[in-house]
């Protein structure tokens, strides 16, 4: 038996894809769409949203803090391409804004 050989294997660059910035981006969506569905509960039942929904909005803040920290971890990652980490920045510093924002707008209105 002949062995094939590997045609058409080339390998321009030892950089990959960061997995650090791909979960954190993410995880900064998910956050997100839970912002959507809460901010969506909220408007139909007119604010009036028990304890609860507010214990877990505070986590999804400390969650969506902790997310940046993360993603802003992945910038330093040099053996990987930028383009995730870079994402995962924008989004989760939206998520962080969007429930900070949200907790600040509960003591000011």
């Amino acid at each position: 038996m002949h062995s094939r050989r590997k045609r058409n294997r080339y390998k321009f660059t030892e950089k990959k894809q960061s997995k650090k910035g791909i979960a954190a981006l993410v995880v900064a969506i998910l956050i997100e769409l839970v912002y959507i569905v809460f901010l969506n509960t909220a408007i139909r039942t007119n604010g009036g949203l028990s304890m609860y929904f507010g214990s877990a909005g505070i986590l999804m803040l400390g969650a969506s803090i902790a997310d940046f920290g993360f993603a802003v971890s992945s910038l330093f990652d040099e053996k990987a391409f930028m383009t995730f980490p870079r994402f995962a920045v924008f989004f989760s510093l939206i998520a962080m804004i969007s429930w900070g924002g949200t907790y600040a707008a509960g003591f000011f209105i």
